[in-house]
């Protein structure tokens, strides 16, 4: 009698599993960052103005880097909403001026939260 194997559907291990690529972006000139999991290295000898749309609830969870490679004032702008929930009170991220300046952010519920903050101010 040929031998019988129990399968079970939808089971996994984690050699299974896929993870979404982590982009890396250069920032050089001042313009729209695109709204994917990554890190935006910011590369413009001057201030960059850079702005970040608002990500819809299907994006929860896409988290972005910015990270200053130049010694320059760069802004990060989320006009629409804000940071932290912050509206016009907190929507832009300010960068101190040294290289290494940045901050992360994840997208939840269509807002923008901020972690782990490196000299950069939200007003």
């Amino acid at each position: 009698m040929p031998q019988l194997y129990n399968l079970k559907a939808g089971v996994s291990t984690q050699a299974d599993l896929v993870t979404a690529p982590d982009y890396v972006t250069v920032a050089s000139a001042d313009g729209a960052v695109t709204i994917q999991t990554g890190t935006v290295l910011i590369t413009k000898g001057t201030a960059a103005a850079l702005t970040l749309g608002t990500p819809t609830t299907a994006q929860n969870g896409t988290t972005i880097r910015f990270i200053a490679t130049t010694a320059a004032a760069h802004t990060v702008a989320a006009a629409t909403i804000g940071f932290n929930t912050g509206e016009a009170a907190k929507d832009t991220g300010t960068f101190g001026g040294a290289i290494g300046d940045g901050f992360a952010c994840v997208a939840y519920g269509g807002e923008w939260y901020t972690f782990s903050v490196t000299n950069v101010t939200f007003g």
